[in-house]
C-alpha cells in the first residue's frame, strides 16, 4: 500500500508571487505536483468569483488550505479516470462550462473573458472541470450501480411519513466543510468565516462549487425538498428557524460543518413522496452520497500524498 502523508504547516506567500518570480511545488499526489502559480491562481479565482473579502492572515491561510485540499482531490479524481480509462471529450468541457456560465448570466465568451479581464489562467480552470466532469463519471459509471434499495427500505421509508399530515417541507442547499484529515482543527473556523461573507453577500454558488465536499455541489448544492422526519434534527433545528434565503450557523455532523441555505418553504397536508419511486429515489440518493465520500476517502488512504511548506 502507498503511503499517505500531509505535513501539517506550510504558508504561502500571495502578495510576494509574480509571474517572475521562482515556481515551486506545493503539493505531491502520486507522480502529479501542484505548482505554487497554480495554487496562487486558484486561491484568485475562489476570491474573485466568491466576492469574498479576506483581510486577516488567518483567514487567508485557512482558505489556502481548503483550496490546496481540493486541488489535491481532483487531482486523485483525474488520476482515478484514467486507471478506469475514462475521458472528458472538448464537448462535454463545452456543455460544463456553457452552464456554468449560464447560471451566472454570461454566455461562454463572457466567461472566458472574466479570466483574460481578471488575470487568471483558463487552462488551469480547465484542469478543475476535467475533474468535475470525471468525478460524474466516476459516479454515473462505477457508483450507482453499487447502489441497491430494498423493498424493506421502501416500506419503512413509507413508515416513517404515513401519519404525517400538514408537514411543513424546506427546499435547502448546502455547502459542507469537511473535518476529516489535515482541516480538522480548521473546518470550523472556515465554514464561520464562509458564513460571515455570505451574509454579507459572498457568491452562494461560487463558494458551493469551490469548497462544499459534497456530492451536492454538481447542483449548486441542493439537496431538494426536506421535512423533519427526512434530516437529523440538528438540521432540522437550523433551518427552521431561517427565513427564505437566509444562511445556518455551521451545523456540526459526522462528516464536517454543514452550512444551509433555505430557498423555499411550503406547508402540504399530504407528503408528496408517497409514491414508489420517489421514495426509493431519497433512499438512493443518501446511499450514493455516502458511497461517494468513502470511494474519495479510500482514494485518498491509498496516494502518497505530501504537502510541502
Amino acid at each position: 500500500m502507498k503511503k499517505f502523508f500531509f505535513a501539517i504547516f506550510f504558508f504561502i506567500q500571495i502578495p510576494a508571487f509574480s509571474a517572475t518570480s521562482p515556481d515551486f511545488i506545493i503539493a505531491k499526489i502520486n507522480s502529479k505536483a501542484i505548482t505554487n502559480s497554480e495554487v496562487v491562481d486558484r486561491y484568485r479565482f475562489v476570491i474573485t468569483a466568491s466576492k469574498i473579502k479576506i483581510n486577516a492572515s488567518q483567514d487567508k491561510q485557512l482558505l489556502l488550505n481548503q483550496v490546496i485540499d481540493k486541488m489535491v482531490d481532483e487531482e486523485l479524481i483525474r488520476q482515478e479516470g484514467a486507471n478506469l480509462k475514462l475521458e472528458v471529450t472538448p464537448i462535454e468541457v463545452r456543455d460544463f462550462i456553457e452552464i456554468v456560465a449560464l447560471q451566472q448570466k454570461k454566455n461562454a465568451t463572457q466567461f472566458k473573458l472574466f479570466f483574460i479581464n481578471n488575470g487568471l489562467s483558463f487552462d488551469n480552470y480547465l484542469k478543475q472541470v476535467e475533474s468535475e466532469v470525471l468525478w460524474s463519471k466516476i459516479m454515473s459509471e462505477v457508483l450507482k450501480s453499487r447502489v441497491r434499495v430494498t423493498d424493506v427500505e421502501v416500506k419503512e421509508f413509507f413508515e416513517q411519513h404515513k401519519f404525517n399530515t400538514d408537514v411543513t417541507k424546506f427546499f435547502v442547499a448546502e455547502i459542507l466543510i469537511s473535518n476529516a484529515g489535515r482541516l480538522a482543527e480548521t473546518a470550523g473556523q472556515l465554514a464561520n468565516k464562509l458564513v460571515a461573507e455570505l451574509r454579507q453577500g459572498a457568491d452562494f454558488k461560487n463558494i458551493v462549487r469551490q469548497f462544499s465536499g459534497s456530492i451536492t455541489s454538481e447542483n449548486n448544492g441542493e439537496i431538494g425538498w426536506v421535512s423533519q422526519v427526512d434530516i437529523d434534527q440538528k438540521i432540522y433545528v437550523a433551518i427552521s428557524k431561517l427565513g427564505k434565503g437566509g444562511y445556518s450557523e455551521p451545523v456540526l455532523l459526522a462528516d464536517g460543518y454543514h452550512i444551509f441555505k433555505l430557498l423555499d418553504a411550503k406547508t402540504e397536508a399530504t407528503i408528496a413522496d408517497h409514491d414508489m419511486n420517489s421514495a426509493r429515489n431519497a433512499i438512493f440518493g443518501k446511499k450514493l452520497q455516502s458511497l461517494a465520500k468513502g470511494y474519495l476517502m479510500d482514494l485518498r488512504k491509498k496516494a502518497f500524498v505530501e504537502i510541502t511548506s
